[in-house]
Parts: C-alpha cells; sequence; structure tokens
C-alpha cells in the first residue's frame, strides 16, 4: 500500500513510550502491506536531542522557541525535512498539553493532507475547540483506553445485546503528590486531575454510549465539586476567588447522558492517590472505592498498584494508582452489574468482573502483546492510508468534541464553589516528609 511518514513533537517520558509502541505497531503494519517511517523527533530539550540517537535513527530538530513563533513547527517541518504543502505525513504531538493547540493549528493549516494525532488532552480551554470546524476529519486524540482489552470485551457485550444503564468510575494516581514533592521532575503536568485523569474516562463513556446506538445524546453535568486543589491553585482560589490554573487535585462529577435511553454516569478522579481520596471521601460522606470492592471479594492486589516514590528520599511515600468502572446494566432481561479494571501493572490485569456469576469473563479474543498505544497506532495509520473516514472513530473529532466540552462542563461548574475540603487535609504529611 505504500509507506507513510511519521514525525514526533516531544521525546520525554510520554514520548519516549508512544515510541517503544509505534515500534510494536510498525510490526503489524508492515504485514498490511504499510511501511511507517519515523522522519524526525523535533524536542525543544538540547539533552533529549543529544541522546535521540540511543533510541531512533530517525533526524533530531531542534525546536528553538515554538511559542515566539507563530508557526515555528511547520517552518521547521519545509526546512529541515523538506515537506511541501501536499505532503502526506502524521504527526503524533507528546508536548505539554498547553502546545496541542497551537501545534495542531500549525500543521493542519500548513500541511492540509496531514494527520494530526494528539495526546490527551487536545484542548485547555472551551474557546479552543473551534479549530474542529476546520480540521475535523484531520484530528485524533489519543484516548488509549478505547483500545484496552476490557473497553474492547465491553463493546463485544453491547453488540451480543447487553444494555448500560449507570457507569461509575474511579481514575487516581499520586501525581499531584509527585508534584508537591518533585517539582522539578513533574513541572511538564499541568491542568488537574479533572482533564488529565477524568478525560479518559469521559471518553470511554462516549465510545460506549455511541456503541449502544445512542444517537443523539446530550450530556447534562448536575453535580460537579473539587474534593481539594493544588496548594498553588487554592491560594489564588482564596485570594481571588476564582480557580486560576483550575489545578484541581481531586473530585467527581455526576452525568445524566439524555438520549432515547438515559444513562447516568459518577467520575471520581484523583492526583492524590486512592488512600487519601478516600479519606476525604469519607469526611463528605462519600462511598470508599476500596470498600465498595471488597464487598464484591475483589481486593486491592487486583486492582490497585502501589510503588514507592522514585526518588529515596520519600521512599516511605507511595505512588497509588487505580482504574475501576463499575457498570450496571441488563443481560437477557437479568439486571447485571460488572466491575471493571482498566489498569495494566506488574501483577494487574485488565478484567471484567461478573458480579451475579462470581467470574472472571474471558478477555482472551481481545488480549495482545501491543500495548493501547500501539493500537492506536495502527488504527490511526491503517485508517489514515486506507482513506477510512476518522471523524466518528474512537479517537476521532466527534468524541474529542463531546469529551472535551463535557470535561469543561464540569471544571465550570466545580470552580463555582469552593472546595469540600482544605487543601492541607492531603498536604500536610507529606511536607513533613520533606
Amino acid at each position: 500500500m505504500g509507506d507513510v511518514g511519521i514525525v514526533f513533537l516531544g521525546f520525554g517520558r510520554m514520548g519516549r513510550a508512544a515510541h517503544t509502541s509505534f515500534l510494536q505497531a510498525s510490526d503489524q503494519l508492515r504485514k498490511n502491506g504499510i511501511e511507517p517511517r519515523l522522519l524526525a523527533v523535533l524536542e525543544t530539550d538540547t539533552e533529549v536531542i543529544r541522546t535521540l540517537p540511543n533510541y531512533t535513527e530517525a533526524k533530531a530538530i531542534l525546536v528553538e522557541d515554538a511559542s515566539s513563533q507563530r508557526n515555528a513547527i511547520s517552518a521547521l517541518l519545509r526546512t529541515e525535512l523538506g515537506l511541501r504543502t501536499e505532503d502526506e505525513f502524521l504527526v503524533y504531538d507528546a508536548t505539554p498539553s498547553p502546545c496541542h493547540q497551537r501545534n495542531l493549528v500549525d500543521v493542519c493549516e500548513t500541511f492540509p493532507r496531514a494527520l494530526y494525532l494528539g495526546e490527551k488532552p487536545l484542548f485547555t480551554s472551551r474557546s479552543q475547540l473551534s479549530v474542529l470546524d476546520r480540521f475535523a476529519d484531520r484530528v485524533l486524540c489519543d484516548f488509549v483506553e478505547s483500545q484496552n482489552e476490557a473497553v474492547l470485551k465491553l463493546l463485544e457485550m453491547q453488540r451480543a445485546g447487553f444494555r448500560i444503564e449507570r457507569l461509575r468510575f474511579w481514575r487516581m494516581n499520586s501525581t499531584g503528590l509527585r508534584r508537591l514533592l518533585e517539582p522539578e521532575e513533574r513541572g511538564g503536568v499541568t491542568g488537574g486531575a479533572l482533564l488529565d485523569k477524568g478525560i479518559h474516562d469521559l471518553a470511554v463513556t462516549s465510545i460506549l454510549l455511541r456503541n449502544q446506538g445512542l444517537l443523539p445524546i446530550t450530556p447534562i453535568v448536575s453535580e460537579a465539586r473539587n474534593l481539594t486543589l493544588m496548594p498553588d491553585v487554592a491560594h489564588s482560589v482564596k485570594a481571588n476567588g476564582n480557580g486560576n490554573g483550575r489545578a484541581d487535585a481531586a473530585g467527581y462529577a455526576h452525568i445524566e447522558w439524555l438520549s432515547s435511553e438515559p444513562v447516568n454516569t459518577e467520575f471520581s478522579y484523583s492526583w492524590i492517590g486512592v488512600e487519601a481520596f478516600d479519606d476525604l471521601c469519607a469526611r463528605i460522606g462519600q462511598p470508599s472505592l476500596r470498600a465498595l470492592l471488597a464487598e464484591h471479594g475483589l481486593y486491592e492486589d487486583a486492582w490497585l498498584s502501589r510503588a514507592p516514590l522514585e526518588q529515596e528520599a520519600f521512599d516511605q511515600l507511595e505512588q497509588q494508582e487505580a482504574r475501576v468502572l463499575v457498570v450496571d446494566g441488563t443481560e437477557d432481561g437479568r439486571k447485571v452489574r460488572l466491575i471493571v479494571n482498566f489498569l495494566i501493572r506488574p501483577g494487574i490485569h485488565p478484567f471484567v468482573f461478573h458480579t451475579e456469576r462470581r467470574e472472571y469473563l474471558n478477555l482472551a479474543s481481545h488480549c495482545s502483546s501491543k500495548s493501547s498505544v500501539a493500537r492506536i497506532f495502527d488504527l490511526a495509520i491503517g485508517s489514515y492510508v486506507n482513506k477510512r473516514p476518522l471523524i466518528c472513530s474512537p479517537l476521532g473529532s466527534a468524541v474529542i468534541r463531546q469529551v472535551h466540552r463535557t470535561g469543561f462542563d464540569i471544571r465550570d461548574l466545580a470552580f463555582t464553589k469552593q472546595p469540600l475540603c482544605p487543601t492541607d487535609t492531603w498536604t500536610e504529611s507529606f511536607r513533613m516528609v520533606r
């Protein structure tokens, strides 16, 4: 079928991980007659540029200051790679989120046949969504959970008649703790827990409900609260009465998705780990995730990742991570509850647990040695080369628009009120370690 050129923007921690997944995807693409070629990596860090030959033979291009030049990326692609307006190629954007919209517009305006694939979130403000009106058919978002084997199993079950009635998500990690104790290491992580973590679950919801045939569908945010904020934003809220920076550390939202079959959803998201989140929930009378799963015989070692912080000075503190969904629905006229784990870590694997039958459903047909990101590259590159429509794909602009717009609705409503718990309820014990 031919070659397709790939350009990476950014080769930090996320970019390197994506590159590993790209190499996994390349083997399958070649079997399908597609030859993906990594043309170049654009990066602002001179040290990353120096070490790039350890990872790839692609051309290393130093970006001096993209923020000061409106078309910095496209200019480098022209001068350093000789790319022309009519050329077809794919750009994978692994730069920090605030750069995404600028890079997207630069690439899509200059190269009308190029495809842009960016990490979530693509947009950090509602006003940026208008670019989808111009480039909808050439923009994809890296919604990695769309290719998780547990999600693929749910999609299969829906096609066999399973109907979703309620979804409850919990997605948590310790990014806030790491930003507090390792500010230089985590400086590139911006925004808050909602757009960093919750956006994945909004995407899974949109994909599942579309698969159920619930179109048109309108998400209505009925409740959204910040449980607590990051320290810098907590200060600005107190001083200025607004959410400067919008860096929520933990929160939750209730959304009703209106359609011919309304579906209620709940989203809990956290940068403060699982235990601290459960502790804050107990303060306000919200249920504990650990207690809920223990009721069904699912104990922590099956779904909760614990690891010491990477810096020895803080090795008594844990990084905690969980990605859990509870699905209520009907199957063959009977009420069914499924508990789903998305997390992949050493000793932890995706599962779908049927609580009525007390069994783990078989995911074998959806398992792969490739990562979810590798499957994303498979889908994006294969669709691009074969000219398959992308707008309504699980990565496409229809889902992108709905997910980001709903995220901004949650954020705007949450910041109309003070957080439910003071910031020092979760930060003070960590600060004492320093």
